[in-house]
């Protein structure tokens, strides 16, 4: 099983990846795939490096840039079509800001896909009176959604995923989230609906084990504890005790002195944060690693890559010192958080 995320090249998604990377590696997962845009080259070539991973990345060719999120079903429909034998296998499909504790031992067929149960912001009841006009904007039959009240969504596991679905998907969320921008619903969501109805077409049914409930880091630990997945998202601002990703859009948070309420899941959040210092260095300049074909490190920046890297200790020292060509310490150690 491939996992698989699809985002734009930018820092704000390099960070999160980091985050989720490797927590996937230390739970044994190797079999991951990264889809990018083309925006910063320097992201996708350090995830590479620092996780041995399988990276893509594409121009951003979208007829319609406007709404966001349509960058993940575009992004499929780019890899698939760059080879068609990806149109088989299987696939855990997630987000970069999501982490898991454990990985959950779900086995999909062609025919059935699993999801994460998000009835109540995906589900018919939530959608209401919208639900006909929606279906009539991307062609589906509401009578079908109605037959079938479908709630999966968040994170999926998918078999033999086809071009022509993701290509629908594609264009319906684009074609759903202009009907809804001026309607009084999560209109941010419109992809999440694109691809969950879109399966019925295809003669695939969705179900929604317990083996993909997540929590949000609003949540508390023991929810946390019930759950396999993490969904780091909504937290609204830095006032709720809670880490809040919003402030960390243009830098990462790796080298912060971070707190949160340890009764929440955000708390667990964090930990996953510190995960990725295992050397526990960062870099203080820019420099270029002479005795590792000059791979360049920017400021900010997490030293060695991969971390699980051999460095002798006379090297650290050296960066760690003036003792190198620069005259100036390169690296300094993190100090540990409680």
């Amino acid at each position: 099983m491939k996992f698989i995320l699809c985002q734009p090249a930018i820092k704000r998604f390099e960070w999160e990846l980091e985050v989720c990377l490797t927590r996937l590696k230390s739970l044994g997962v190797n079999d991951i795939v990264l889809l990018f845009t083309k925006n910063d080259d320097r992201v996708p070539k350090k995830l590479q490096e620092q996780f041995t991973v399988d990276v893509h990345v594409y121009e951003d060719n979208r007829k319609d840039k406007t709404y966001i999120p349509s960058v993940k079903p575009y992004l499929w429909t780019r890899y698939l079509e760059e080879d068609p034998t990806r149109e088989e296998g299987v696939y855990f499909y997630l987000d970069s800001d999501v982490i898991l504790r454990e990985e959950p031992n779900i086995k999909p067929t062609e025919s059935t896909w699993y999801a994460s149960d998000c009835e109540g912001y995906l589900g018919i009841d939530y959608v209401g009176e919208l639900l006909e006009p929606m279906c009539n904007a991307i062609d589906i039959d509401p009578e079908l959604i109605r037959k079938e009240k479908p709630t999966g969504g968040a994170q999926w596991v998918i078999e033999n995923p086809s071009l022509q679905y993701w290509q629908k998907v594609y264009e319906d969320s684009i074609e759903l989230y202009r009907f809804l921008k001026d309607k009084d619903i999560q209109k941010w969501t419109a992809e999440m609906w694109a691809q969950l109805w879109n399966v019925y077409l295809f003669d695939i049914k969705v179900e929604t084990p317990n083996e993909l409930d997540f929590c949000w880091p609003t949540d508390s630990i023991t929810r946390y504890q019930e759950t396999k997945i993490l969904h780091n998202a909504g937290v609204i601002d830095d006032q709720q005790g809670l880490f809040f990703k919003g402030k960390y859009v243009k830098h990462t948070p790796f080298t912060d002195v971070l707190n949160a309420n340890k009764n929440k899941a955000s708390y667990e959040y964090l930990k996953a944060i510190k995960e990725v210092h295992a050397m526990k260095y960062k870099v203080l300049h820019y420099f270029e690693d002479l005795q590792d074909d000059n791979k360049p490190y920017n400021e900010g920046d997490v030293f060695p890559r991969p971390a699980n890297k051999k460095v002798t200790k006379k090297r650290l020292q050296e960066l760690a010192s003036a003792k190198n060509k620069q005259g100036k310490a390169l690296i300094e150690k993190v100090e540990e958080q409680d």
